[in-house]
């Protein structure tokens, strides 16, 4: 059960939780600018510049989804501050790394701290807010997610051209260190729930080993047999995770009550495709700007920080929004502004205008800014306390998972167009191709999106009737 006395200011969790998120999409997003440069100093493939962010989407999709069990039984603040210690200890780490493998490595730990923290944080916040205030809470909250998404390319521009690539990742050491300091001495409450509940070890190995497997056999689905091996034991694993879900009696993945919550499990898959849909854009103009353009790190950087600063002053008013006409109905609303940003990034041509780009970027941030926090107010809105955990790691997973799989894609299509090539200026006619097939996937994702957010609405309305 959650401890009732209360030793925490809900302003204090906020700042805690909202810095921590800083953190997380800082490293992601903060990548993308550098990869041209990270990909000379490792002398790396176009494939194993896809695989940089694979490989932490990767990651994160493992274990956003164990991380909500872990926490319930360890205790939401311990998982917390054990997540943002990783995190910020294997930061530091990287930028030694010998080579393209074991920076890879490194990666996926840091990726295991992050998910560690981030379904934690979620869930505090979750337990801490008023009801009736819980989307402008996760909308205030959510403004540290954006911040990273738009200071971290700027910064990694700043950072390269003045001090070296490897100094986005030392910056994670004081942030991190402040994030820690303020989660242990100004919150003294301990959250558990169902504690005295065993983990489910079974599920959660079937599920890493399914995951890991299906993700390697489809990077690699062109190149021989070993592929189709790897994807068919990620499918037998899968089904094995499934079953043994089922008949768990305290699952990481409570599928029975997801088969039956139609507007938990309609929001959970429009956040999947959501994201699938538009992150990898952010890869893609990237190389685009630098290698087309012959723009510098610092100027893409940015560039590619008008979206995510669209999406800091945008979020906080979605959610006030979701809490005054309803979270659902926003949140199809920013889907439908991604639909229209990803339209306009199908149209791009090798020499189109620079504020094209940047046009886009704009649109894509209001669209994201708007679906983000309301679709996370309808997905917490919908579940119980017992239910709390789980729910903030499948918001994780599926945030996580989206952004894996349109890594996937991209990797997918860079093995098809490039193979072991090395991505440079001269191949931009081949880089273009693969770009415009990718976008056109991504559009087609983003209407599957809407879809299913208003089969959400309309579950919404049946039972309110």
């Amino acid at each position: 059960m959650i401890n009732p006395r209360k030793t925490y200011s809900l302003k204090s969790v906020i700042i805690a939780v909202a810095t921590a998120q800083f953190i997380m999409p800082y490293m992601l997003a903060g990548v993308g600018p550098l990869l041209p440069v990270i990909g000379m100093h490792f002398n790396a493939t176009a494939v194993e510049l896809s695989l940089i962010n694979a490989v932490y989407a990767l990651s994160l999709t493992i274990f956003h989804l164990i991380a909500g069990r872990i926490s319930d039984i360890l205790g939401l603040r311990r998982v917390f501050l054990i997540g943002l210690g990783l995190f910020t200890c294997t930061s530091g780490i990287l930028p030694f790394s010998p080579n393209i493998t074991f920076f890879f490595i490194l990666r996926f730990i840091q990726a295991i701290g992050a998910a560690l923290m981030n379904t934690s944080g979620l869930s505090i916040l979750t337990n801490c807010s008023p009801k009736d205030r819980l989307g402008q809470t996760l909308g205030i909250a959510s403004i540290g997610i954006y911040l990273g998404l738009s200071l971290s390319p700027c910064l990694a521009g700043i950072m390269a051209k003045f001090f070296g690539w490897s100094y986005l990742f030392y910056l994670m050491i004081p942030i991190g260190l402040i994030a820690w300091l303020l989660m242990k001495y100004t919150v003294k409450e301990e959250w558990y729930i169902d504690a005295e509940y065993p983990f489910d070890w079974t599920g959660s190995i079937l599920y890493a080993i399914s995951i890991s497997t299906l993700s390697i056999g489809m990077i690699w689905i062109l190149n021989g047999i070993w592929p189709i091996v790897f994807l068919s034991i990620g499918i037998i694993f899968f089904g094995s995770f499934l079953k043994v879900e089922l008949t768990e009696d305290h699952p990481i993945l409570d599928i029975k009550f997801l088969i039956h919550n139609h507007a938990f499990l309609y929001s959970i898959f429009a956040l999947l495709i959501n994201y699938s849909s538009i992150f990898g854009l952010a890869f893609y103009f990237s190389l685009y700007l630098q290698l087309g353009y012959g723009l510098s790190v610092l100027t893409t950087g940015l560039i590619l920080s008008l979206q995510p600063f669209v999406q800091v002053i945008i979020s906080p008013i979605a959610g006030r929004l979701a809490d005054a006409f309803g979270a659902i109905k926003i949140a199809i609303v920013g889907m439908i502004m991604c639909g229209v940003g990803l339209f306009l990034a199908i149209i791009l041509e090798i020499h189109s205008n620079i504020f094209e780009i940047a046009y886009i970027q704009m649109i894509l941030g209001l669209g994201a800014g708007l679906f983000a926090s309301p679709n996370m107010t309808a997905i917490m809105s919908a579940v119980d306390s017992k239910h709390m955990s789980q729910a903030a790691g499948l918001i994780g997973t599926m945030r996580t998972f989206g952004l894996l799989l349109s890594m996937l894609i991209i990797s997918i299509t860079m093995n098809i167009y490039f193979g072991g090539e090395i991505l440079t200026a001269k191949s931009m006619d081949k880089f273009t191709a693969a770009m415009d097939m990718n976008f056109w996937i991504f559009s087609l994702l983003n209407i599957v999106a809407i879809i299913f957010s208003i089969m959400t609405l309309k579950v919404k309305r049946k039972i309110s009737i």
